[in-house]
């Protein structure tokens, strides 16, 4: 909406010039201390009762003013109409620029109250002390100088009900953290970092990825607490992370977030989950949160209309103004939303999503920064895929900089990034990242053993030390076709792509993981064992497969599928460093985990191209824009029952003696690589572990060769006698008893017992 021939003057730019004591650096105003990072948006004064707000909008902005509404007016009819009423009531005031203090404007009606702003300058808008309570509704109204008027929400919002609403004033003292020890850092089995030191502790790390909406039927905090006591009772877990919970249209799995600040108030309140993070604190367990820096969700986004946020459109949404015009305000925002998510909601560690597709490594490095000072003992996970770059783990503090000229030197080098040079920082600083390429070697030599994947495996199990080792995320489940770790090997095994429907390569692939899905809970229902073949084969032909898979064949093919994962898994187990699973991988769930999203803009593109929804499905498998998680992606909706009612519990076993182990053999956490095997011809992998006297061998057969005391290799350690501790294939695991227990291993009398898709551990006793 516009509206014609507004006067509006802008108040005194109030920028000053300081110098470090110690370096001729020129600072703006706002000099990142903690009173600035704490003064944006709204903040609730309790002393007098009164709310600050505080803006980055236009630069260039005629005017711009807060509204005020109590809780119960906020359903306000014509607002666009009624603001010709706003400018002529606070006309006057936006005039003069208003100054700070107690401010009064006069109500449209009965219902709101609008406040006009002071231009601080640099696109700084801010109001004090104005008379707004906890609960209130509030929204920025904008006049750029094109006389555009915009009504957006804030940017900071701290609680935001609906993704297109108002936001609301939120006062964060309304929680009392009970496990206080563990925030002093008195609980050892809290994992702990301070910026310039070593991690403490990190290689202690074992974290399972949840998604509060799947996590339980209910998808809340309140019901994810339950499911907290669980992974504890397993013992199996070190840390949880949780999925993006940062505000969006419904429930589902939070990439799409576009209230950086604002918990998702589909899964609770801000108060419910600083209940449910104390809660885990309290059963010993790591809290780390994922945010999304590199886009803006495609569906509620207003970033664009409340000031220079945006870069341009991006794969997954808007991209942000990190190192364009009028940039600095951007990165603060960003970095404070990190910052508000570690001291406010008191997490043990931030890991951020796509950090190679922020577009910018210095907004990367001013994270680092920011944190080292204001929250030194939450550490930074990436995700960066960027095969392994140094910079992004690597630290560099210049030992004559102090924290503001730190911040300086990235100011001064993104000026000179948007004057056309390029520069990149040193170092970023982050404590640990996703390892990528260790992921696509261990899922590889699980699915298609051969020589170029073993080979793979060698190469990156040596580097992945202080990296975060796993096989599988949300990313490889939700992202393809929903279906986790068996499903996928039971469809390439049995060559599903090639027995199944479809008009593409990508309606097939779909339709096969579909059946893969339908056989492997057929597998483990209780009418499997019994079932005749005719009605096996109408079964198989119901999932629109076309030949007949035998009984005989489905059973050795889904035992196989399940001794790979748990290769997987104890291969990563066994590597030094911190590890992670996906919800439910540590008790073999065989639940969907589907990438599902309710945008409402494409609701509304559905009515006029009805094909959308084909091509959507065919693309995916499934249609994403149902309303809350699909029911069939809740952890635990598959229940084994039949003849593999077991398998849980004894995948549970399996990890939770792998955890047992880590906790007495500090090499298998920490432990120097010293030696790597490996034997492409029969799939054999093996890696060699020393920490001061303590060494470890394990060995790992990814191939379908049976060893029955045959096996031997050249690279077994020539020194030593070795004793098995562990073996991947023992009964209680599910496995078929293969075993080297009891037995003192040489060189030259190794005679190795390997089961198919099994490992062993060997310990050097002499």
């Amino acid at each position: 909406m516009k509206v014609e021939n507004i006067g509006v003057t802008f108040g005194t730019n109030n920028r000053t010039i300081k110098k470090s004591k110690d370096q001729n650096y020129s600072y703006p105003a706002f000099r990142r201390n903690w009173a600035e990072h704490a003064s944006w948006g709204a903040n609730y004064l309790k002393k007098s009762g009164t709310t600050n707000f505080k803006l980055f909008s236009f630069p260039d902005a005629k005017a711009v003013f807060v509204e005020v509404a109590e809780n119960a007016a906020v359903k306000l009819a014509n607002i666009r109409e009624r603001f010709i009423t706003v400018l002529g009531l606070a006309g006057a005031a936006a005039g003069a620029s208003a100054a700070a203090g107690n401010i009064e404007a006069k109500p449209i009606d009965s219902k709101s109250r609008v406040f006009p702003m002071e231009n601080k300058g640099d696109g700084v808008f801010q109001v004090d002390n104005v008379q707004a309570k906890p609960g209130d509704k509030y929204r920025y109204i904008i006049v750029t100088k094109d006389n555009q008027v915009n009504m957006v929400k804030d940017p900071y919002s701290k609680k935001q009900d609906n993704i297109h609403g108002w936001s609301t004033v939120y006062n964060p003292d309304g929680y009392k953290w009970k496990n206080t020890g563990w925030l002093e850092g008195k609980d050892p089995r809290r994992i702990v970092r301070k910026g310039n030191e070593p991690l403490r502790g990190l290689e202690k790390l074992i974290i399972d990825e949840v998604n509060i909406p799947t996590l339980t039927k209910e998808g809340t905090f309140e019901s994810a607490k339950a499911r907290i006591d669980e992974i504890a009772r397993k013992g199996i877990a070190t840390a949880i992370e949780l999925m993006p919970i940062e505000n969006t249209f419904s429930k589902q799995w939070g990439y799409d977030g576009v209230d950086k600040f604002a918990v998702n108030s589909n899964l609770g309140t801000p108060e419910q989950l600083k209940e449910l993070i104390d809660h885990a604190h309290g059963k010993g367990l790591n809290v780390i949160i994922d945010m999304v820096p590199n886009h803006m969700g495609p569906d509620g986004d207003y970033l664009a209309q409340t000031g220079p946020y945006i870069k341009g459109p991006g794969e997954f949404g808007n991209l942000l103004n990190y190192e364009g015009k009028d940039n600095r305000y951007v990165r603060d925002w960003m970095t404070n939303a990190a910052l508000w998510w570690a001291t406010e909601f008191k997490v043990d560690g931030l890991r951020f999503d796509l950090t190679n597709k922020t577009g910018s490594d210095y907004l990367l490095r001013q994270i680092a920064v920011e944190l080292n000072e204001h929250a030194p003992n939450v550490f930074l996970i990436a995700e960066d895929h960027e095969k392994k770059r140094h910079s992004i783990t690597s630290y560099y503090k210049n030992p004559n900089a102090d924290h503001a000229g730190e911040l300086n030197f990235i100011d001064s080098s993104v000026d000179n990034i948007t004057k056309g040079w390029l520069t990149y920082p040193w170092s970023i600083g982050f404590d640990s990242e996703w390892d990528s390429q260790y992921k696509d070697a261990v899922s590889r030599a699980a699915l298609e053993p051969n020589r170029f994947t073993i080979d793979d495996l060698d190469k990156y199990i040596k580097t992945s030390h202080y990296r975060v080792k796993y096989a599988y995320s949300h990313d490889e489940i939700g992202n393809e076709d929903g279906t986790r770790f068996i499903p996928k090997y039971m469809s390439r095994h049995l060559g599903l792509f090639f027995n199944v429907n479809g008009l593409d390569d990508a309606e097939k692939g779909q339709n096969a993981a579909k059946a893969a899905q339908d056989l492997a809970e057929l597998v483990v229902s209780k009418d499997f064992a019994k079932m005749s073949d005719e009605k096996l084969a109408e079964a198989e032909r119901n999932y629109g497969i076309h030949r007949f898979i035998s009984k005989q064949e489905l059973t050795d093919v889904f035992k196989t599928a399940f001794a790979k994962q748990k290769i997987m898994l104890g291969t990563i187990m066994t590597t030094p460093g911190p590890k992670m699973f996906f919800q439910g991988d540590d008790e073999m769930d065989l639940s969907y985990f589907k990438f599902f999203r309710e945008l409402s803009d494409d609701k509304a593109k559905r009515k006029d191209n009805p094909n959308l929804v084909k091509e959507e499905i065919k693309k995916k498998g499934y249609d994403t824009l149902e309303a809350v998680a699909r029911p069939e992606s809740t952890l635990g909706t598959v229940e084994p029952e039949g003849m593999f009612r077991d398998i849980d519990d004894q995948m549970i076993e399996f990890n939770a003696d792998l955890r047992e182990l880590l906790d007495k053999y500090p090499v298998l956490a920490k432990g120097e690589m010293i030696a790597t095997y490996k034997d492409n011809y029969h799939m054999v992998h093996a890696h060699q572990l020393k920490l001061d006297g303590e060494e470890l061998l394990i060995i790992k057969n990814f191939g379908q060769g049976f060893h029955s005391h045959t096996y031997n290799y050249a690279g077994f350690p020539k020194y030593g006698t070795w004793q098995e501790i562990f073996n991947s294939d023992a009964k209680e695991y599910g496995g078929s008893g293969y075993s080297n227990a009891k037995r003192n291993i040489t060189h030259n009398n190794q005679n190795l017992s390997l089961a198919p898709n099994s490992f062993t551990i060997l310990k050097k006793i002499k």
